[in-house]
């Protein structure tokens, strides 16, 4: 594979930032198309996304009592970050990421709590 630029060039499509920052970065398939780059971060963010389309569609599909102020499909998920961010934070290790998440899923939450109300 012919590259036009060097390794250090490289930057995500996305954030833009470049592979000296972000550490590795994911290329897209080489079909005779220009390559694209994604970072890990990025990455998060779109998985992120993904989950977020997917609460939004589970609680439209559900019809909880008025009561409920959560969506019960959420749960898990924020248990899991919660036990992620707690050991993370424990070790003493960076645990930005788990806390985004953890916001990132109040924040669906609460939108899912106002929508019933």
């Amino acid at each position: 594979m012919r590259r036009t630029s060097s390794d250090s060039d490289l930057r995500c499509s996305f954030c833009n930032k470049s592979k000296d920052v972000v550490g590795s970065l994911i290329s897209s398939p080489s079909s005779g198309r220009s390559q694209a780059y994604i970072c890990a971060e990025c990455v998060d963010v779109c998985v992120s996304i993904i989950k977020d389309r997917q609460y939004e569609a589970a609680a439209d599909a559900l019809t909880p009592p008025r009561e409920l102020a959560f969506n019960p499909l959420i749960v898990p998920d924020l248990l899991e970050t919660v036990e992620r961010w707690t050991q993370r934070e424990s070790a003493g290790l960076d645990a930005s990421a788990e806390l985004a998440s953890m916001r990132h899923i109040a924040a669906v939450m609460f939108n899912t709590a106002n929508r019933e109300t």
